[in-house]
């Protein structure tokens, strides 16, 4: 088989999975209430904590779809999810039961956390109810996280993320974190000191691995002061930092190959909000086109097929742009003027540490769902 007819192949399987109605991934927030303020966030942290009868809508339909499922995928975001520690503890202990119950069924969840609440008394009550893998990010140097990853109260955050992690490596516990680590144009110089504390840290243990990314302009009010690297500079600028990294001996993220669908553009994903609205994307949260529907406290849910089928348009295109990011071209991020923000004072390089050094596809025709795609989630 060629290595086209292959990739054709590989994509006819994607998408198949992306339509499948025994595969079902949620992504949850528990709570939209944060105890950062990154300077770069785009969240406006207006919904606080998960409604009681969000939180019944989904154990209900969990119960009413496991029967059917192979594969259930749940993903706790936020906000910052483990602020609502006990509502993850309270979902996933209703899966736990499910799982016994339905033995076919394959569960997998995961978390997107700042850290900061993540002891390792917390992640191993998470662990042992089946919440195993970890995405943590870090804005290196030290000095330069603390001033762009700050608590909401004041003060700084990376001295207790790391102990933390140091904690969590002395578990014994089956886990995976994947430590996220943002580059742009002030801090790429000082990638590779952070790159041996992780080596020195977590080499030797393979539960922890590296994943470098771009800082990128998400919509958030300070996106016209980020120092975003520029498209030419990204690509060799991101993989001379992961050959780095693997010459270090660290485990590194493999990113899927190009025309991958993102989650967004997969027909059995949706994102739970807080307040019960269901959106397909965690960016551009409050688009009009991002809002596809609403879980009642029953296990119902309302899904607007149109808007659906902006989102999963690229199953029927095969377009990669419209499987890889959907979102483009859809429910774009406002785009900010330039301006004068708190922002320029607290990204000012530190004379002694810093020295200087997610094109967007047209929209595609919208397509309805088929109905093998509404009775998916329903």
């Amino acid at each position: 088989m060629s290595s086209d007819a292959a990739s054709r192949s590989t994509l006819k399987e994607a998408v198949a999975t992306c339509l499948s109605n025994d595969s079902l991934h949620l992504i949850v927030l528990p709570t939209e209430a944060c105890n950062f303020r990154c300077t770069y966030c785009y969240e406006d942290f207006r919904a606080a904590r998960m409604r009681p009868g969000t939180v019944r809508g989904i154990k209900t339909l969990l119960a009413r779809r496991a029967p059917g499922l192979r594969r259930l995928t749940i993903s706790w975001f936020g906000g910052e999810p483990l602020l609502a520690l006990d509502l993850i503890e309270d979902v996933m202990t209703r899966v736990r039961e499910l799982t016994r119950s339905n033995p076919e069924m394959c569960v997998a969840s995961d978390a997107t956390t700042n850290g900061y609440l993540l002891t390792r008394p917390v992640a191993e009550r998470l662990i042992d109810l089946g919440v195993t893998r970890y995405q943590i990010s870090f804005d290196p140097p030290r000095e330069r996280h603390d001033r762009l990853r700050v608590r909401k109260a004041g003060g700084a955050t990376f001295d207790r993320i790391w102990r933390n992690l140091l904690a969590l490596r002395a578990s014994t516990r089956d886990f995976r974190i994947t430590i996220r680590i943002h580059v742009d144009r002030k801090n790429a110089a000082f990638i590779d000191p952070f790159l041996d504390d992780c080596a020195a840290a977590f080499g030797s243990d393979t539960r922890f691995e590296i994943f470098i990314r771009t800082l990128a302009r998400l919509g958030g009010a300070n996106d016209p002061d980020l120092d975003v690297l520029d498209s030419t500079d990204e690509r060799p600028v991101l993989e001379q930092l992961r050959a780095g990294a693997r010459s270090r001996g660290l485990h590194t993220l493999q990113l899927p190959p190009p025309g991958s669908p993102c989650y967004a553009a997969r027909a059995n994903s949706y994102v739970v909000r807080a307040d019960g609205r269901l959106n397909k994307c965690t960016v551009s949260l409050e688009h009009p086109n991002n809002q596809v529907g609403r879980i009642l406290a029953d296990g119902t849910v309302d899904v607007d097929s149109a808007k659906m089928g902006l989102w999963i348009r690229g199953l029927t295109t095969g377009i990669p742009a419209e499987l890889e990011c959907p979102m483009k071209g859809c429910a774009d991020p406002p785009a900010r003027p330039r301006r004068t923000s708190v922002l320029t004072a607290l990204s000012a390089p530190l004379d002694h540490v810093e020295g200087g050094v997610r094109g967007a596809p047209k929209t595609g025709e919208s397509r309805s769902p088929s109905a093998s795609v509404e009775s998916d989630f329903r």
